[in-house]
């Protein structure tokens, strides 16, 4: 009798840390049932000299804190939650540098694209190389819809395209709050998919715990605490101790 094939792990893309465990907490789990977890940041790497000068008063907006406390975050986070977590090592698009070692971005806005998917910028082809080397071939992998189009979740949802592994998505909180359902449905047909939603039931305390280990975040995007707490417990419709992960899938898994 043949042996049976390995079970591949589930490998969560995020483009940053915080994104993965901000839109699905601690649905993973159950969602993965008995898998190993891997949250794959693919933005989080090191600034080099760029960090000072993110340092300065107008560009703080670039670096609240800095890759390697936001990666310590990020590991804080997954422990909790029991998975593993790594990261692909590019640099952030805040962080990123022309040709004339000039900011590639000049403003927050400028993170920004527009939602017309056939806009977005091709990713460069060694990320795509790096990403392969990061996978097994029976991985099932979860990906941003890049909703809001930050460049930096376009560039992660059409790397995760680009492979030939099985695909799951989810939707990029905070900026999925910042739209409506029927907005939400328009952005996957922009995006040429037809997907269902399969909502699974989890643990409210533990998606806020893990949630809050991204304090510099946390404090950036929302200027505090219990106004971050009220836009996650909708995003996870929460009442009590239970709490709803939704993933969006174009068959069940």
């Amino acid at each position: 009798m043949p042996a049976e094939a390995p079970r591949g792990r589930v490998v969560v893309l995020s483009p940053h840390p915080d994104d993965a465990v901000w839109s699905l907490g601690s649905g993973l789990a159950p969602w993965a049932g008995g898998r190993q977890i891997v949250l794959l940041s693919l933005f989080a790497g090191d600034a080099g000299p760029a960090i000072a000068r993110a340092h300065a008063s107008e560009q703080r907006w670039r670096c609240f804190a800095s890759p390697g406390q936001r990666r310590q975050e990020d590991q804080r986070a997954a422990a909790l939650l029991g998975c593993a977590c790594s990261s692909l090592g590019a640099q952030d698009a805040a962080l990123r540098l022309d040709g004339h070692g000039e900011f590639l971005h000049a403003s927050p806005q400028s993170l920004f694209l527009t939602p017309d998917p056939d806009a977005w910028p091709e990713p460069d082809p060694g990320l795509l190389q790096r990403l392969r080397g990061c996978l097994r071939p029976q991985d099932v992998l979860c990906a941003p819809l890049a909703i809001g189009a930050h460049v930096d979740h376009c560039l992660t949802h059409r790397l995760a395209r680009a492979l030939d592994h099985r695909l799951f998505f989810y939707s990029d909180f905070p900026y999925v709050e910042q739209c409506s359902p029927q907005h939400e449905l328009e952005h996957m047909q922009a995006l040429g998919l037809r997907l269902r939603p399969r909502d699974i039931a989890c643990s409210w305390s533990r998606w806020r715990e893990a949630a809050l280990c991204y304090r510099s975040q946390v404090l950036m995007l929302f200027g505090s605490q219990g106004r971050f707490l009220d836009a996650l417990k909708r995003h996870s419709r929460a009442q009590g101790e239970r709490a709803f992960c939704r993933i969006w899938s174009t068959r069940a898994m």
